[in-house]
């Protein structure tokens, strides 16, 4: 804020009191951008800004995007969603709901009679000296992330912790609206899909032992343990074997459209994938998922069930050939042990999920202030340095490279 001769003045000290107080009020936590039960719980502009700055940053690292792309012409750019909208109206809606939901979290807080522990408020102090150590001060925290240490752990990390416990009293084990039996069937049947699915490695064949079973690939520790991984040990495919792949997608397809043998067994026969074989009786995934990478998805989106791939879809510089069918979906899957590992936390997914909609129905009573909410854009958001070298950090990893 652009300083003024006024201190230098001799005024009566009721009206330095009171510019001094209006100073502060203006650079502080700005006015109400939302507000519920007629204004007893509160957003203002500081809490919307750090919100904004922390989700931007989520957004960008999940999408592994760097400050390059923080442009007008990014935010936009149609996001290709359905409604039509733009990145900055689709990311500014997430937003606007996550602050809404925080809002509605306070007030559920205060109303359930919760409270946070002594020892979580104190750990909060704690984080703040060692994240203000390990960035080199106050200002450097600020400098690097855009908010200080302090903002983060006193405003955004409480909002946390209020959704974590209002979470639990509301549906956790011994909540009024805990997560049910028929929730979890309810969520799989109206949420899940199921395919199966063959891969076929056009450079490489997986091995057998003597009796022709796949070879899974294995680790062994520091000490001596040896632990089977999720793929299968492979060797290169002879130029002869190379030529006679090449037609081996159009044999299966060639299998399935007489009926000579069923999806399952073609899997079992000639997959080279470990999960494809692993569980014949399907993979089962979210509808809005992605199901092995985004080419795959769009192209069995809209399969039938019963129906399969009419050709073989090529993806890596047609190094790998898919054919996927789209199955009913098995029973109570989510509850089968030779599942478990696919639907690890899946329960936690449910009573979020049940969570989320308990919370939207308080959405319509939150009073917005649509002028000063429209002030904030994604576009104008601070964007923190970490971005950057998160984006660095995963391609070193991913290459294997020290960094």
């Amino acid at each position: 804020m652009k300083k003024t001769n006024v201190f230098t003045k001799l005024i009566a000290a009721a009206l330095v009191l009171c510019f001094v107080t209006a100073m502060f009020a203006s650079c502080g936590a700005g006015e109400t951008v939302m507000s519920y039960d007629g204004g007893k719980h509160t957003i203002n502009e500081k809490e919307l800004s750090l919100i904004m700055r922390i989700k931007k940053l989520d957004y960008f690292c999940s999408m592994l995007y760097t400050s390059k792309n923080d442009t007008a012409t990014f935010w936009s750019t149609d996001s290709g969603n359905e409604e039509g909208q733009t990145y900055e109206q689709l990311y500014k809606d997430l937003v606007t709901d996550q602050t809404k939901a925080i809002l509605v979290e306070k007030y559920l807080f205060d109303e359930l009679g919760l409270t946070l522990s002594q020892d979580k408020l104190d750990g909060y102090k704690s984080s703040i000296k060692t994240a203000e150590t390990n960035y080199g001060g106050k200002g450097a925290y600020k400098q690097y992330f855009g908010y200080t240490a302090s903002d983060y752990y006193n405003i955004y990390m409480q909002m946390v912790a209020r959704s974590e416990a209002v979470l639990e009293a509301l549906c956790g084990e011994d909540g009024e609206q805990a997560v049910t039996a028929e929730d979890l069937e309810n969520f799989y049947q109206e949420n899940y899909v199921g395919y199966q699915f063959i891969v076929l490695d056009m450079k490489n064949k997986v091995k057998r032992d003597e009796e022709g079973n796949r070879i899974i690939a294995t680790e062994e520790d520091d000490e001596g343990n040896v632990e089977e991984l999720d793929y299968y040990e492979t060797e290169e495919l002879t130029e002869e074997e190379k030529s006679e792949k090449q037609i081996l997608a159009d044999t299966i397809l060639a299998e399935l459209e007489a009926g000579t043998k069923t999806f399952e067994e073609l899997v079992a026969e000639y997959s080279d994938e470990y999960y494809s074989v692993a569980f014949p009786e399907g993979q089962f995934v979210l509808k809005d998922g992605t199901f092995i990478n985004s080419t795959i998805t769009e192209k069995v989106k809209d399969l039938e069930i019963g129906e399969y791939t009419e050709e073989a879809i090529s993806i890596d510089s047609d190094n790998y050939k898919y054919i996927v069918k789209r199955i009913e979906l098995k029973d109570e899957v989510y509850n089968d042990d030779a599942y478990l590992e696919l639907f690890e936390g899946y329960e936690d997914t449910v009573k979020l999920d049940k969570y989320e909609g308990i919370i939207e129905t308080y959405f319509d009573k939150v009073t917005v202030n649509e002028e000063i909410l429209s002030e904030y854009t994604m576009e104008d958001t601070f964007l923190s340095q970490y971005a950057d070298d998160y984006y660095t950090q995963y391609i070193y990893q991913y290459y294997g490279l020290s960094y």
